[in-house]
């Protein structure tokens, strides 16, 4: 049987108390009653904006979701996890300032805002997955301790999976920084000489004594390291780097592979909203006034997220003749996240889209 994916067409400049009252109608005619159930404990994983990025999702599209949450009598709260690159989104006091600065707030949303992964990335569960490329993965423990979860997706053009969207949510969105790194990079961190300031952190926190502090910077030990990513974590100089060199396709295989585990996880009591509106070519990760490269469609909801980001993939080609990913990044094939996912059990690709008449 396909997969029922719901269409509410809709614009970001429609009224916002009418797009309210929508998505709360779209909760229940795509079933998200019958997922999230009382006493629920529920993530709702959103993405706050990079400072500087102006076309993140409003927190006025989360609130109704909520308030629906709640109604079911769950408790729910909003989610991200921190990022691995030098931003005020890297530590989960830096990025609770910013999703203050970005309007979500506990009084505006009607629910805690809680960064899944700790203060430094490190606050992580193990998941077996037993998978081609890795047997277990790493995910943000207070999502992976939530009874149920909505996932709140903006659909965007991405430089290196070419399309970003409910399966990068998940997989790249929901992962700890450990989770990341296996997902971004094959390579040995590596400390600079000239930003090391010798004040052993990193040495006190690796777990397997890979690092040798001189007396004036660290130096690592390829043959012990296990390439954990504990060292960039704690590092506050920015002195720690990694080789990004994974190829596109590996990339999104491993994406695919860590979105799987929140979804075994989960067990059915899991749940997305992916919005296709300020589609950008970039994801929302940015610290920039993006381009937008497609005009907006609307938001689609179901339950399969391979489903889901196919449609993605084909309601903007039916928009513009190219995909969002080809408009945005056309040397990328964004197709190898949705066969892979697929292919591992992630979801399916075929799906029946039903437009809501509301």
């Amino acid at each position: 049987m396909k997969n029922t994916i719901y269409l509410m067409r809709f614009h970001h400049t429609d009224r916002v108390d009418q797009t309210k009252n929508r998505l709360k109608k779209l909760f229940k005619t795509a079933g998200f009653d019958k997922i999230v159930a009382a006493n629920d404990i529920t993530a709702v994983k959103v993405h706050f904006g990079e400072p500087g990025n102006t076309t993140y999702l409003s927190p006025h599209y989360v609130e109704p979701i909520v308030r629906m949450i709640k109604s079911c009598g769950a408790k729910p709260f909003v989610t991200d996890t921190n990022v691995l690159y030098k931003s005020r989104r890297d530590n989960a006091i830096d990025h609770l300032s910013v999703a203050t600065e970005h309007g979500f707030t506990s009084k505006k949303l009607g629910a805690p805002v809680i960064i899944a992964d700790g203060i430094m990335g490190r606050n992580e569960t193990e998941i077996e997955i037993a998978a081609p490329l890795n047997k277990t993965i790493s995910l943000a423990t207070e999502i992976v301790s939530a009874n149920s979860a909505i996932v709140i997706s903006h659909a965007t053009g991405h430089l290196a999976t070419g399309l970003a969207a409910t399966i990068k949510n998940l997989g790249m969105g929901m992962s700890s920084r450990k989770g990341k790194l296996t997902q971004h990079s094959v390579s040995k961190p590596i400390i600079s000489e000239r930003k090391c300031t010798a004040c052993g952190i990193c040495a006190n926190w690796c777990p397997v004594d890979a690092i040798i502090v001189g007396d004036e910077f660290a130096v690592i030990n390829e043959d012990i390291c296990i390439g954990c990513g504990e060292c960039l974590a704690v590092c506050r100089f920015n002195a720690v780097k990694f080789k990004w060199d994974s190829s596109s396709e590996l990339l999104q295989k491993q994406v695919a592979e860590h979105a799987l585990g929140i979804v075994k996880q989960k067990n059915g009591k899991i749940a997305y909203m992916t919005f296709m509106i300020k589609m950008t070519k970039d994801c929302d990760c940015l610290a920039q006034k993006p381009e937008i490269v497609l005009d907006d469609i609307g938001v689609l909801a179901g339950t399969d997220p391979v489903a889901i980001d196919q449609a993605v993939y084909d309601l903007t080609k039916q928009r513009s003749d190219k995909s969002l990913s080809e408009l945005s990044y056309p040397s990328l094939d964004a197709n190898v996240q949705l066969e892979y996912g697929e292919k591992i059990g992630l979801g399916s690709r075929e799906y029946r889209l039903v437009e809501t008449e509301f």
